[in-house]
């Protein structure tokens, strides 16, 4: 009846037809939502060390509640050798912000086991830093392939999002 008395009453009309349909409306929702950058890295020359280098960029918005890096980097029979330069194998990751500062680093030549860490926001601050952040990684390796052998690294960034979400919109970017 509303929206029938609204179609004949011209713009006014209109006014009371949006409220009404507003007001039938669900009520918007809170959805959290990780999106994950996954580097992962198996080395397979075991007579020759490899190279290995990537930059990549991760969007971050005013939306992102969350940041954590999982890591874990297994470097086959390093136990009794040191570190060295520009002899050993070895995994560098640096995750810089938007504005440059180095956020998280990891420089291992040995054996890293897996675990997360979590990233802070700033001090004084309800949001992190908008902008692609940069992940830099070089590493150097070797392996035989199919063994267990093989150098390999892991280094996962996962973006936690929690956005406002709206009936028939399920957009959370």
């Amino acid at each position: 009846m509303t929206l029938l008395l609204g179609s004949f009453s011209g713009c006014l009309g209109l006014l009371q037809s949006r409220e009404w349909l507003e007001d039938r409306r669900d009520a918007p929702i809170l959805v959290t939502k990780t999106d994950s950058y996954k580097e992962i890295k198996v080395f397979n020359n075991l007579f020759e060390w490899e190279a290995y280098t990537n930059t990549t960029f991760i969007p971050v918005d005013d939306s992102v509640s969350q940041i954590s890096i999982y890591r874990k980097v297994q470097i086959t029979g390093t136990e009794d050798i040191g570190c060295f330069e520009s002899f050993t194998r070895y995994v560098r990751a640096e995750l810089y912000t938007p504005s440059n500062n180095l956020a998280w680093s990891i420089d291992v030549c040995k054996d890293l086991g897996a675990s997360t860490d979590p990233l802070n926001m700033e001090e004084g601050s309800t949001t992190f830093e908008s902008g692609n952040w940069r992940l830099e990684i070089n590493a150097r390796g070797g392996g035989l392939q199919n063994t267990a052998l093989q150098d390999n690294f892991q280094v996962d960034i996962n973006i936690k999002r929690t956005c406002l979400t709206y009936p028939m919109e399920d957009v959370c970017e």
